[in-house]
């Protein structure tokens, strides 16, 4: 029985991202967004999210943003889903909700921005 919980255990934790998975992606994709680096956001996408991405669709979408928004200045997890995180970013002229879940080896598997 202690063999069986110990197995969930470690399942649970070598495949489900933790706090500071999703911090270290957030301070990444910042960096990257004030950097106006698009393409190291994309390259972080994974594989099926850059099929249904373009990353000129995704370069377009970031930079009018930028311009419409200012740069980011800081972010903050408001809500925890199943399988879904809710940040709120906080840009020189506005705030907005970025909704993003990571894949087990840290890619991002979505990644959505919205108005809040």
């Amino acid at each position: 029985m202690k063999k069986l919980i110990f197995v969930l255990f470690l399942s649970t934790s070598v495949f489900s991202q933790t706090e500071e998975d999703y911090k270290n992606t957030l301070d990444f994709i910042s960096k990257a967004f004030n950097e106006q680096k698009s393409e190291a956001i994309f390259q972080k996408f994974s594989a099926t999210l850059q099929q249904n991405l373009q990353e000129a669709v995704l370069k377009q979408k970031l930079d009018s943003l930028r311009k419409d928004k200012g740069k980011m200045s800081s972010y903050e997890l408001i809500l925890k889903e199943e399988d879904i995180n809710n940040f709120l970013l906080e840009f020189e002229n506005a705030s907005m909700l970025l909704l993003i879940n990571l894949s087990s080896d840290g890619k991002i598997k979505k990644f959505e921005i919205k108005d809040y």
